[in-house]
């Protein structure tokens, strides 16, 4: 009698930027009793992937545990599987990229491990037709992706049970169905269930397909206990090398070499379920919820299922500007690098090198996983990015002192931008409120601006259905969930800071305010200001000599008076002095409506990625602050200059103005779902300067503002 297949495929990854400290703990809690366990068990034969940050950090940090891989590879325990380098989504970086990244891999592997992989993981399993051209280009045979994905294009549950082949431009490649009830019972269901899923496939020729995280076995909430402290994963072994007789463990390649496949599919683009889910936007995820839940339990649930879908990961970027804006920005700087010959490992003055490492796939989502709300994870992008930038204008610019100024829509939402920049620093402003987008400190690989904008998300409904239930045992009640299923808080009354806001935070953007001026209103948004300046379109011009450009913003607006508007212009530009890391606006107000009075202030939101650390605050001339944090709140007048102090980079962010203006401070923060809970995470320092106006016509009134970096 045939025996069962059964497939058993473990993913690890840890993402560009993440802290060493996170590396280490995972590596202790899931990475390496994983492997310790299996060596008991040498039936036990899988795939497994590691990203190539994780081969990085074995390499620096733990070369004995390669060592024990390399021994389990020899015995055919372990059969590695390649992909991108640094996790990026293959399917929204450029085609050479694609190819690059897993050849690096590969050949890592095959340094490391002295085999060449042929299977593939696939980066958040994101699949889009073209794929499969790209994939045997690079060498891959087969990959693998969730059963969800071939429901999706009609197949059903009991055709799932072994790979098909699909292709692009006649390139044909395996893909295997990962099955979803495995997924979700492993590790968090007794392993007899397992078992019992097994034997329901004993006389077929089917195989039993599991391909999911390797953290499910550790650092997910409660696993590292239930797993290894418990014993889930020994039992579990135990159980598979007792029926041997009808369960065969095998690896994909194995499988795929020595198998037929089931037929041939063409598959949409999809990612699994509830990325799919978390890609829609917000009112259409809250929707989608309330149609999905109730399926869940009904008897022809599982039916209807197969024909809803969600959204589409590339959908992120219309969700999430900041996303789309590094995203588009990486883009940019890969066209100009161009496509020509290159090793297969850059080496550290290759810009390549680290435009890679700037395409990691984890900040440019948010889901449970995902982090774009991490601040430490975007600052990683941008990091690698700035370095990037930089060796390749090192190259393009042979002299010491330039400008360089590009006029487009680089980022495709229909506005145009504005990249200036020097050998210290680079702008990206956009017309849409003659804002700054993003400023960079070349030499510390700083963007001071990252900070993200407050928005609801779906499941902020959960954490208000949640409050005043009162405190749970959650360890007792979380250890057989799934990373889906908890939503405890990482402390009480996050409700209180579910502030959403009305517009983007961005830096430079103006506000007329009226009398009285109410801090709290404006701190928590949205706010109703007199203006129409924040999210309009000003008109843009270069002006000045090629080597002292002058980006000017333009726009005639309007002040809201009842029942009608007063007309009011503003025009601002922006200088950048040659091998200087500052930038200078000057604002020119003029004004042709009827005498009033208002406020005029200039929103500034600075990230230093943390508002409680003791060496990251404020200072204020002549304005000593009890309570110094970035995370501080409060109003100072007569202020003229504010630093933001950076002890960690050994840099401080200098604002300076030339007229006493009052200052409003106040920390963004998130609240935001990970795979351990709720949590509030700093995003930035929001900073608005302002100043009285008595308006009449005719009247002007101008500015003179300095943003600038200093090392320490």
């Amino acid at each position: 009698m045939e025996k069962v297949a059964f497939l058993f495929c473990v993913h690890n990854h840890q993402p560009v930027g993440n802290f060493l400290h996170i590396l280490e703990y995972a590596y202790e809690k899931a990475y390496l009793p994983f492997i310790e366990v299996l060596k008991k068990y040498p039936f036990m034969k899988i795939s497994i992937h590691y990203t190539g940050i994780l081969w990085d950090f074995f390499k620096d940090h733990h070369p004995e545990f390669l060592e024990t891989l390399k021994g389990l590879v020899k015995k055919g325990q372990l059969e590695m599987m390649t992909g991108g380098y640094y996790e990026p989504i293959l399917a929204v970086i450029p085609d050479a990229d694609k190819v690059g990244q897993i050849r690096r891999l590969t050949q890592k592997i095959k340094e490391e491990m002295g085999v060449t992989p042929q299977g593939m993981w696939l980066a958040e399993r994101v699949w889009e037709p073209h794929l499969p051209k790209y994939l045997k280009e690079a060498g891959v045979e087969y990959v693998t992706i969730d059963d969800y994905h071939f429901k999706k294009s009609g197949l059903r549950e009991e055709d799932l049970f072994g790979y098909y082949l699909t292709e692009e431009e006649g390139k044909v490649l395996k893909v295997f169905p990962g099955n979803e009830t495995l997924r979700y019972i492993i590790p968090f269901h007794p392993p007899e269930e397992t078992l019992e899923f097994l034997s329901r496939l004993r006389g077929s020729s089917k195989a039993a397909i599991f391909a999911d995280d390797g953290e499910k076995f550790g650092i997910w909430p409660y696993t590292y206990h239930s797993v290894y402290e418990e014993g889930w994963l020994e039992r579990f072994f135990q159980l598979i090398g007792e029926n041997l007789d009808w369960i065969e463990p095998m690896p994909l390649g194995t499988y795929a070499h020595c198998r037929k496949p089931l037929g041939r599919v063409y598959l949409a683009c999809s990612s699994y379920m509830e990325m799919d889910e978390w890609s829609l936007p917000t009112e259409a995820m809250v929707e989608y919820g309330k149609v999905i839940e109730p399926l869940k339990d009904s008897a022809e649930g599982k039916q209807i299922r197969m024909f809803l879908k969600g959204g589409f990961w590339r959908n992120f970027f219309a969700k999430y500007p900041e996303s789309n804006d590094l995203h588009k920005r990486t883009l940019h700087l890969r066209e100009k690098i161009g496509n020509q010959k290159r090793r297969v490992v850059p080496d550290r003055e290759d810009p390549l090198l680290y435009l890679h490492r700037a395409q990691c796939n984890d900040a440019y989502w948010h889901g449970v996983f995902g982090g774009l709300y991490l601040p430490h994870l975007r600052h990683a992008l941008y990091e690698n990015l700035i370095r990037a930038e930089r060796l390749y204008d090192q190259k393009a610019h042979r002299e010491k002192e330039w400008i360089e100024v590009e006029r487009l829509d680089f980022n495709g939402d229909g506005d145009e931008e504005v990249l200036l920049k020097n050998p210290e620093i680079v702008l990206l402003f956009s017309s849409r409120g003659g804002s700054l987008l993003e400023m960079d400190d070349r030499g510390k690989a700083f963007n001071i601006l990252g900070t993200l904008t407050r928005r609801k998300e779906g499941y902020h409904q959960k954490l208000l259905h949640e409050r005043g239930q009162g405190s749970r045992d959650e360890a007792s009640t979380a250890k057989t969930k799934t990373i889906h299923e908890i939503f405890d808080s990482k402390e009480e009354g996050l409700d209180q800071y579910l502030q959403f806001d009305a517009y983007r935070k961005t830096s430079f953007l103006d506000h007329f305010i009226p009398e009285p001026m109410d801090f709290e209103s404006f701190r928590k948004g949205p706010y109703p200001g007199e203006g129409d300046f924040i999210e309009e379109s000003y008109e843009i011009e270069i002006r000045g000599e090629r080597k002292h450009p002058e980006v000017f913003f333009f726009r005639s607006g309007g002040l809201a008076r009842i029942g009608k508007r007063d007309p009011i212009r503003i025009e601002k530009s922006f200088t950048i002095p040659a091998n200087q890391k500052i930038v200078k606006a000057s604002y020119q107000i003029s004004y042709q409506g009827e005498r009033r009075k208002t406020n005029f202030g200039i929103e500034l939101n600075i990230n230093l990625l943390a508002g409680d650390a003791p060496d990251r605050y404020y200072q204020i001339p002549g304005h000593p602050l009890e309570d110094q944090r970035l995370a501080s709140a409060g109003e100072i007048k007569e202020v003229t200059e504010a630093h933001l102090v950076d002890e960690w980079n050994k840099m401080e962010v200098v604002l300076k103005t030339d007229q006493r203006c009052t200052l409003w401070r106040f920390p963004i923060e998130t609240v935001s779902l990970s795979e351990s809970g709720f949590e509030r995470i700093y995003q930035g320092s929001c900073l608005l300067l302002s100043w009285p106006l008595e308006l009449e016509p005719g009247k002007q009134f101008g500015f003179e503002i300095e943003l600038g970096i200093q090392h320490l």
